[in-house]
Formats: structure tokens, sequence, C-alpha cells
């Protein structure tokens, strides 16, 4: 597998992405969001909402990817 793919590359473009556009990324370490990403407005310390009916506050990395437009 290429390094560009590996899950951890992901997460730093994800991070790198996020400041970009004034955003910090969190991945959530416990419930039943475990090992999903919230996408932070730091002004606000509020979660972007996603499109996901059953997350509706947290990511896949492939989600998160999408709405940050990576």
């Amino acid at each position: 597998m290429a390094q560009k793919d590996m899950a951890s590359a992901r997460e730093r473009r994800l991070r790198r992405s996020a400041l970009r556009k004034g955003l910090s990324v969190r991945k959530v370490r416990r419930g039943q969001e475990r090992g999903r990403y919230r996408i932070i407005a730091p002004q606000f310390e509020a979660p972007m909402s996603s499109h996901n009916r059953l997350h509706p506050y947290s990511f896949s990395l492939d989600e998160a990817e999408a709405y940050l437009g990576s």
C-alpha cells in the first residue's frame, strides 16, 4: 500500500486541509462514534453537522475528506 493511502497520512492531510479553512479536526475516542472525526469551528467550539443520520456530528475519514473538499 502506498504511503499516501494509509489512514495516518490521510488523517494528516485532513487536519491540514481543515486548518487552511480555519477549522480543526478531532478524533472521537469514546462512545458509539469512536474512531470517527469531528470537524470543529474553533471560534464557536461547535462541531459541524454531517449528513449521516446515525452520526449527526461526526464523520468517517471519507466523509470528512468529502466535506472539506480534500
